[in-house]
């Protein structure tokens, strides 16, 4: 506890604290348990005495930790003096002396209730965490106070800039050396303990040293919450969002996260795009902005939300994010303000330019004139500014009003040009662009003026194919570049014509997994050439053959998955699509083109077996089947679709068994076997799930037979699965297995790895109730590394979930707690809710091996209510677990605590019970 508070007078304005705390105090309390109360007493007096006596308070004491505050920074520094000399004349009880860490640092902070908050604090407290026991550590903001007033017989050691667990500004820290003391410690310890997301910066921020201030300030400052960074695109608002963000990362004690809001464009994504960042999936049913409310409502962190103009009625989503959780600061870059309350606009404006005849020197100096060469440094190394080339570069930057884009695209032209008659073009090209694009606003023109300068380098060809490949959207590959961009009738070199573009700097290429390069655009230089694409009367043709091309990229998946052929490849190439895929989608929906839609929604299944996007497949279905009029094929395809979507989910509604009946009825009428054959699984599916048992029985051994007809090994094999899991229901184990065994032999033959993977899970599992443990884990293993290799997510985590249960059926309590654990999060982020109750059963289960009973029964009462709402159905592995959960915990809590406790997970929300599962083990043991 800290001394009374009633008296004190607390420094105004910049104070300097003094943080402490004892090294290796844990370790010491564990070996000495007998002597260190008395020791830690002696301690506390020793702290408060000197601290008092130096003029110091003590506002707080966390175990062995003293927090005090002085208003003199040089009377601090007697007291971290005094301390570590009192603490090294003591007679410990302990065989080991008392060492202790102090740290010093002045800066403005918060008080409130005789307490101290903010960065300063913070800061305080991680130079502490840099130090050793025995040592003094001082920020350059005390010695600067101090100066000339460091008692006789000390002196500093400067122990140069650090970076405090990883942040962008390093901080300058000294060494207060004391004679008599000790002076040699290990180096400094610096590591970053708060999360981020804040990507590298390949290039230093030229300039901006008021703005980055500013901002920070704003930031830091207690009751702004909302700063907006303003300004035209390329002024450079997201570099100095991220240089903010990282400068501040301290003060936002749950960490800072760098939302890319790039190939955003409807609002209503602006949730689930928050939430991907953060990593945080919704619990089944639930919306995506209230889980993103609750998820954030007691945390402190800071949201950077970059490129957010083209979203920009999310406004009002921002604003109810920024009253549902108290803590939560939000940085904006967008081109233009929010406009709701509590908002702080900062404007982005250019870099200061030079004024004409300015001598080399100032050139040299000038923040905009460093840039280009910087940029222009980076394409010719042995470009250098001079006497000769100065003024030109001066009158450069002045005539792209010194926005930091429009600079580095004219200094990528400096392998063409000379600065001289790089300055000649663009400033014929503003004359003429300028008389043409008057009703521009001001804020576009300059940079528009940029852009379409590079734009009118290019001749007819690359200009074309610069128009086309506007429709694409998060890259594109080059097959789709020659599929989309270059047809029969109106061909282009389109190799030569990529090559062309990125050495002008208006296309980037990467290297991607597959060896494919891949080409992408800066989103300024994309909205000039949709622009432009608009403008040109072309726009529907190109987007038209852009969905087209799509939805065949889909189909291919869809029947490389049935097929079994290239199916890796096909996923991995779909994988990196999505942004294509809901561009075409947006297209097609808005122009009534259900067809299409339809055809381009083939991709949600492999998606989401992929990578787990349930919720938005299930949103683009339903906007496809408002749109009436549908074909027969189209409806048919659709409702199948989207009941499998809703049925993966845990939904298994009436509504979704109406879906299925009217698909295979309309399939049925046009003949479509394959079509009736994966409707009647997925309704075999929902009868399974239902209990009726017969009805499934009938469903899947007519889709068999289809399958066999069809020669479809990945068909044959799912539905002699679906066989196999309905006999074992029935206890027919024998015929169960031979089914399974039948599905492994048919999907090995045909190819259909997926399907093979899956049939050597369901043998497992037979292997696993036989007590065969070996032989199911041999079995679960091969299927494990099926899965990885095929880069199927959802297969993947099964065979977690599946081996964990042979690891704690071993006694291997350890492993099958991380291997239920790794199933766990992965069936919450694939959205799959009958995998979550599965998961939760299979940890239960280890809960109750290590007599965690009361903690078992919760986690048994959230399965079962997960399992009563998904109509789950689950095996004889799972029935057995429950079971001896249940005996167990009613033998070692009696009947009313096991049903308190089973009451108490029933009630939990799907998030509470995962985060309950995933907590240390001794959490809530009992």
């Amino acid at each position: 506890m800290s001394e009374s508070t009633s008296s004190i007078t607390y420094p105004s304005g910049t104070a300097t604290f003094l943080f402490t705390d004892i090294e290796r105090s844990t370790e010491m309390w564990e070996r000495h348990r007998e002597v260190m109360p008395r020791a830690l007493e002696r301690h506390d007096s020793v702290m408060r005495d000197v601290i008092r006596a130096s003029g110091g308070r003590v506002f707080k004491e966390v175990g062995d930790a003293f927090h005090a505050v002085f208003a003199d920074a040089a009377r601090a520094v007697e007291a971290a003096i005094a301390i570590q000399r009192s603490l090294s004349a003591e007679a410990w009880e302990t065989p080991e002396p008392i060492r202790v860490r102090v740290a010093l640092h002045a800066g403005d902070a918060e008080q409130r209730d005789n307490d101290f908050f903010g960065p300063t604090l913070n800061r305080t407290a991680r130079i502490l965490a840099a130090g050793h026991g025995g040592q003094v550590l001082l920020s350059q903001s005390v010695e600067r106070l101090v100066q000339d007033r460091f008692p006789e017989g000390t002196a500093l050691r400067d122990l140069g800039e650090r970076r405090l667990k990883d942040l962008a500004r390093p901080e300058r820290i000294f060494q207060l050396v004391v004679e008599g003391l000790d002076t040699e410690f290990p180096p400094l310890q610096t590591l970053d303990a708060r999360p981020h997301n804040l990507p590298a910066q390949e290039t230093p921020l030229v300039g901006r040293e008021r703005e980055l201030r500013a901002v920070r300030d704003l930031v830091l400052r207690q009751g702004t919450r909302l700063i907006t960074l303003t300004g035209p695109g390329g002024t450079g608002k997201t570099r100095l969002a991220l240089q903010v963000a990282a400068e501040v990362i301290d003060a936002f004690r749950d960490g800072v996260f760098f939302v890319n809001l790039t190939s955003v464009r409807e609002p209503e994504r602006l949730p689930a795009t928050i939430l991907q960042t953060l990593d945080v999936s919704p619990d089944s049913g639930e919306a995506e902005d209230v889980a993103l409310r609750k998820w954030l409502a007691d945390r402190e962190l800071l949201l950077v939300l970059d490129n957010f103009e083209q979203i920009v009625d999310a406004a009002v989503r921002v604003g109810d994010l920024l009253r549902e959780a108290p803590r939560l600061c939000v940085l904006v870059t967008s081109q233009a303000a929010l406009r709701i309350r509590g908002e702080h606009a900062f404007p982005v404006g250019p870099l200061e330019l030079p004024e004409e005849g300015s001598s080399l020197v100032v050139l040299a100096a000038n923040d905009a004139v460093e840039l280009f060469v910087e940029r222009a440094q980076a394409i010719r190394p042995d470009f250098e500014l001079d006497e000769e080339n100065a003024q030109a570069v001066g009158a450069i930057v002045r005539q792209l009003d010194g926005l930091p884009l429009a600079i580095e695209l004219a200094a990528t032209r400096i392998q063409l040009f000379t600065p001289q008659a790089l300055l000649s073009r663009i400033a014929q090209r503003f004359d003429l662009l300028s008389s043409r694009a008057r009703d521009l606003p001001d804020r576009h023109r300059t940079l528009r003026n940029a852009i379409a300068w590079s734009y009118d380098l290019l001749d007819e060809e690359d200009k074309a194919l610069f128009r086309r490949q506007a429709v694409f959207d998060g890259g594109f590959a080059l097959d789709s570049a020659e599929e989309v961009c270059s047809p029969p009738d109106d061909p282009l070199d389109i190799l030569e014509g990529l090559t062309s573009l990125i050495d002008k700097s208006l296309l980037r290429q990467r290297p991607t997994s597959l060896g494919e390069p891949r080409f992408e655009r800066l989103r300024t230089v994309l909205a000039f050439a949709v622009e432009i694409l608009e403008e040109s009367g072309e726009a529907d043709t190109w987007r038209r053959r852009h969905a087209e091309h799509f939805a065949a990229l889909a189909e291919r998946v869809d029947e490389a998955l049935s097929a079994q052929r290239e199916a890796k490849s096909r996923l991995d190439r779909l994988a990196l699509e999505v942004d294509n895929i809901r561009v075409a989608l947006k297209w097609a929906v808005g122009a009534r083109e259900a067809d299409l839609a339809v055809r381009l929604c083939a991709a949600i299944p492999a998606l989401w077996f992929r990578t787990g996007t349930l919720q938005e497949g299930r949103t683009w279905l339903e906007q496809v089947l408002a749109l009436g009029s549908l074909s027969e094929p189209t409806r048919a395809r659709a409702l199948n679709l989207l009941g499998r979507i809703r049925q993966i989910g845990g939904d298994n509604s009436p509504e979704v068994g109406a879906a299925f009946e009217e698909s295979l009825g309309l399939y049925r009428k046009l003949g479509d076997e394959r079509g009736i054959a994966r409707a009647l699984m997925n309704l075999g599916n929902l009868k399974r799930r239902e209990r009726d048992l017969d009805a499934a029985e009938a469903l899947f051994r007519e889709a068999l037979a289809i399958y066999e007809s069809l020669g479809e090994a990945f068909g044959r094999g799912a539905a002699l699965m679906n066989l196999g899991d309905l006999y074992s229901a029935r206890g027919d184990r024998d015929e169960a297995r031979s089914l399974f065994e039948r599905a492994r032999e048919v999907t090995r033959a045909g190819g259909a790895r997926i399907g093979h993977a899956y049939s050597l899970q369901y043998l497992g599992t037979m292997a696993v109730v036989d007590g065969l443990l070996d032989q199911a884990e041999d079995l679960y293993e091969q299927s494990r590394r099926e899965f990885a290799d095929l880069g199927a997510r959802p297969g993947l985590v099964w065979s977690f979930y599946y081996l964990a249960i042979v690891a704690r059926e071993r006694g291997d309590l350890g492993r099958a707690r991380a291997l239920f654990g790794e199933a766990i999060q992965g069936v919450q982020e694939l959205g799959h809710l009958p995998g979550v109750a599965l998961a939760l059963i299979g940890l239960a289960g280890v809960e109750r091996a290590e007599g965690h009973h009361r903690r078992a029964a919760i986690l048994l009462g959230a399965a079962r209510e997960i399992q009563r709402r998904a109509s789950l159905s689950i095996s004889e592995v799972e029935v057995s677990s429950m079971r001896e959960i249940e005996a167990a915990g009613r033998e070692a809590l009696g009947d009313s605590e096991l049903e308190r406790a089973l009451s108490e997970g029933r009630s939990l929300e799907v998030a509470h019970a995962v985060a309950l599962a995933l907590a240390p083990a001794d959490a809530l043991a009992s």
